[in-house]
């Protein structure tokens, strides 16, 4: 999935726009954002909002849990409210597709893009034969393509596409999902997209129970792990230059919950590094994702980094590439992001899941057979 290239953030809303799967993502601060479209439904979700969780079976809602979902910036959801059995959705990058299919709606999808089709193969998921799947959303999706689609609504990712983009889309009038996304920082302001789109959608007892089962398993990992050693964690999305996302951001996030600590302290959440701020930083674990498109290959690259023998993951072997799958669950932000933390927990402290070890190349099958990743159960 090596899609992701810097976009400028622009006019007053300051959220980062995207660096692509090279860059991966954002190279601005997350701050508060607050977009109105000339649509009929607003949805607003601001900091500390308690929603109680629910799990639910037919039309029954049944409250199993309290939990408080916690943002640092405000997000605001803009859509026309179809009903349900009449939706068509669009769903422009992965993190707008993960939301989708935990929630449930992925038989109302009607236009994605390929990455999302890539990752959901992995769960045996099967994207609706009518939908359009884009093979290409970098810099901007099709909007010809999304129109042809006729999608009663449009989910938007602002962190990854920007305001710029999302001009372009609101010009022609189809009613928009907004989510931060890429620029969301914690699992919390994750869970706070999934609720406000839920809620937005007409589903928001499906968002709380999806918030619910993240929280099942980011707990699960933080059990895992508490009392361990914390191993310093650089994670490399390139390497000349060297692009390794800081601990201002999501990636970074999940490195705290997997029981490491993500080095890169930059005043920006995407940096690049040079190869002199990586031998200073000298970290325990280098992971990265399948940027040269082989494991073989990218190892080559890592290695090709100017001193980086001199680093403590080299030294001790502690040098691990993500497959496609793994890649996908730790660098897109949505609700399958809890896995990407599992992922990373599992490489840095393999004995508090019963492993001897874990490969060098992190395969989409071992991370089928060893962490047994799975859609939440929603009804459609």
């Amino acid at each position: 999935m090596d899609y992701r290239l810097t976009a400028l953030a622009v006019i007053v809303v300051l959220l980062a726009a995207a660096v692509g799967y090279l860059a991966y993502r954002v190279n601005q601060p997350v701050k508060p954002v607050t977009i109105t479209l000339p649509v009929t439904s607003t949805v607003t979700v601001t900091s500390t909002s308690v929603a109680t969780v629910v799990t639910t079976t037919s039309a029954t809602l049944t409250t199993t849990a309290t939990s408080t979902l916690t943002t640092t910036a405000v997000t605001t959801v803009t859509a026309t409210v179809t009903p349900v059995q009449n939706m068509r959705i669009a769903s422009l990058d992965p993190a707008c597709s993960q939301i989708i299919f935990t929630l449930g709606l992925g038989n109302k999808v009607v236009l994605i893009d390929t990455y999302s089709e890539q990752l959901l193969s992995y769960f045996n998921v099967t994207i609706p034969s009518n939908a359009t799947v884009l093979t290409s959303i970098w810099p901007t999706p099709s909007i010809e393509a999304v129109v042809n689609a006729s999608p009663t609504v449009v989910c938007y990712d602002l962190g990854f596409y920007g305001t710029s983009t999302l001009a372009s889309f609101s010009s022609i009038g189809l009613p928009l999902v907004i989510i931060n996304g890429t620029a969301d920082r914690t699992f919390q302001q994750i869970e706070m997209d999934v609720y406000s789109t839920a809620k937005a959608l007409g589903v928001p007892e499906r968002g709380l129970a999806v918030a619910s089962w993240m929280n099942n398993i980011i707990n699960g990992v933080r059990s895992r792990v508490t009392g361990l050693s914390e191993p310093t964690v650089v994670f490399m999305g390139w390497n000349n230059p060297i692009y390794a996302p800081s601990n201002l951001t999501f990636i970074g996030y999940e490195i705290t919950i997997a029981g490491g600590l993500d080095v890169v302290n930059t005043t920006v959440p995407w940096p690049t590094i040079t190869p002199s701020q990586l031998i200073v930083y000298n970290p325990d674990y280098i992971i990265a994702s399948n940027f040269m498109g082989n494991c073989t290959a990218t190892l080559e690259a890592i290695m090709q980094v100017p001193g980086i023998n001199y680093t403590k993951a080299v030294k001790e072997g502690h040098v691990y590439v993500l497959g496609n799958l793994a890649t996908s669950l730790v660098e897109e932000p949505g609700p399958l992001s809890v896995y990407g933390a599992e992922v990373i927990a599992a490489i840095l402290h393999p004995e508090a899941f019963g492993l001897s070890n874990v490969p060098q190349c992190v395969s989409g099958e071992w991370v089928i057979s060893n962490l047994k990743p799975t859609l939440p159960s929603q009804g459609g």
